[in-house]
Parts: C-alpha cells; structure tokens; sequence
C-alpha cells in the first residue's frame, strides 16, 4: 500500500468512527434503553480502527504520529 492510498484510509477511517461516536451520543440521549444498539455501533467503531485504521498506520507508521499530532494540536485529524 503506497502512503497516499494510507493516509485516504487513515483519514476516512477517522471521518467514519468520528460520525458514529456522534450516533452513540444521540442514542444515549434519545434512546438510553437499547445499550445494545450503542455497543454495536461501538463495536462497529472499534472495527474501523482494527481493519482499516491500523493497517494504514502498520504500512506507514509515520502517518500515526502525524496524525496524533494533529488530533493533539488542532484535535481533528484533517
């Protein structure tokens, strides 16, 4: 995987898990009964960051640092 293809999957992934956390919110506030709904949505999540994120990273680790650093400065990744 060359470092442009890397960081599109890096930064979908982010956009991606970005909206579902927002999703969980929503159903926490508005549906607080169905846990089960949020930790699919959770899990969901959590596979993003397994099956795409982290591949991106493992082929280009630099692209991780880059990218914490700009959660940490700017806190969004693009």
């Amino acid at each position: 995987m060359d470092e442009d293809l890397a960081r599109i999957m890096a930064t979908a992934s982010f956009r991606a898990s970005k909206e579902l956390t927002e999703i969980v919110l929503i159903l926490k506030e508005y549906l607080p009964e169905d846990r089960e709904l949020r930790v699919g949505v959770a899990s969901a999540i959590a596979e993003i960051g397994m099956k795409v994120m982290q591949p991106a990273f493992d082929a280009h680790p630099q692209l991780e640092a880059e990218f914490k650093a700009r959660m940490d400065r700017y806190g969004r990744s693009t």
